[in-house]
């Protein structure tokens, strides 16, 4: 299988937008069109699942705080006892003492024994205390926050199909780079596939065709392998916008393949740069097997693996092929020369 760099820009973009569902973070664009197609489900699961875990964690504190109160009352039972019983004892020497002396000293020391007998009864106990006093108060908040919590949980769920709503294209188009991607997938071990290629350059670079300066240029797929480089444009089109839309897809590719040629220039000499073919991958069939223009081709996701492999420019070795996947993937910002 070929080795796979990257992910769909469209599926990355909408996983960045995407909410925590009940501290779960998305991670594939299946998990986004089950949430997206079972959002009302979703949602009166997520209140549930909320009000549970905040009783849960309510009911674990109050127990925590029974057990606390019990230890601390235990301990400062036994305290009290030991405390009394030195008091007394200090009480029985003052009686008892022979001499003058004697009398003072046992009588200042239970003086002292008395003034300090709630912090000799407390004081070995005030981290229990402290303790207990924590998971109370933590308790309250909870108790206080608990509507609260429940409404930010489903909040974040509300907010991720807003989200998603609101960039339904990007759902879409992720789709077709996703399944584009899975064909791509199953060609040889020696073939690499690269997604979301974002190009940039400081200061902007002149193309000379339409006189347009190029700052950044995202591209969907790149394949490197022994028959050639391929940059792949995906189109979840149907026929009409396809058509309406033909020149702006064709001005868009090239942009992206001079792009791409400038971007490799300072890796190669001028006429060393490995050539690059412009295809785009239409979704829906549209169009399939004719040409954009000259040098442009549009296929299916079930035409790229022949397409790919029958492909009859000079065959690139396999140091060739690890080196544009190389300068490619480091998609640093270029410093053009104008």
């Amino acid at each position: 299988m070929a080795t796979i760099h990257g992910k769909s820009g469209s599926t990355q973009y909408l996983l960045k937008g995407m909410k925590p569902i009940n501290g779960k973070h998305f991670s594939t664009l299946a998990e986004m069109q089950h949430f997206y197609t079972h959002y009302e489900e979703i949602l009166a699961e997520t209140e549930t699942t909320a009000a549970r875990k905040q009783d849960e964690k309510i009911l674990a504190l109050s127990q925590e705080v029974t057990q606390l109160d019990k230890e601390l009352q235990e301990g400062l039972t036994r305290q009290t006892v030991d405390v009394d019983k030195n008091i007394e004892e200090l009480n029985r020497k003052i009686t008892d003492a022979a001499g003058f002396l004697s009398r003072i000293g046992y009588r200042v020391q239970h003086g002292f024994a008395v003034a300090l007998r709630d912090h000799h009864i407390h004081s070995p106990y005030a981290g229990l205390s402290r303790q207990l006093r924590n998971v109370r108060n933590e308790r309250t908040n909870l108790i206080n926050n608990r509507d609260f919590a429940i409404k930010w949980e489903c909040n974040n769920v509300v907010n991720s199909y807003n989200f998603l709503k609101t960039n339904e294209p990007f759902l879409i188009g992720a789709y077709g780079e996703e399944v584009v991607i899975g064909s791509l997938s199953h060609l040889p071990d020696e073939y690499h596939v690269i997604n979301d290629v974002n190009l940039r350059f400081s200061p902007a670079i002149r193309w000379k065709e339409t006189g347009e300066y190029i700052q950044s240029c995202q591209i969907d797929h790149i394949v490197v392998g022994p028959t050639g480089i391929f940059l792949l444009e995906t189109k979840n089109w149907k026929s009409s916008n396809l058509e309406m839309n033909a020149d702006v897809l064709v001005h868009q590719v090239r942009r992206s393949s001079y792009a791409l040629w400038y971007y490799t220039g300072d890796y190669y000499r001028y006429y060393e740069r490995p050539k690059v073919l412009n295809v785009v991958i239409s979704l829906h069939g549209v169009n399939s097997g004719r040409k954009m223009d000259k040098y442009m081709d549009i296929i299916t996701p079930g035409q790229i693996y022949d397409y790919i492999q029958r492909q009859r420019y000079p065959a690139l070795s396999d140091e060739i092929v690890k080196k544009f996947v190389k300068i490619v993937e480091r998609q640093e910002t270029c410093h053009s020369k104008y």
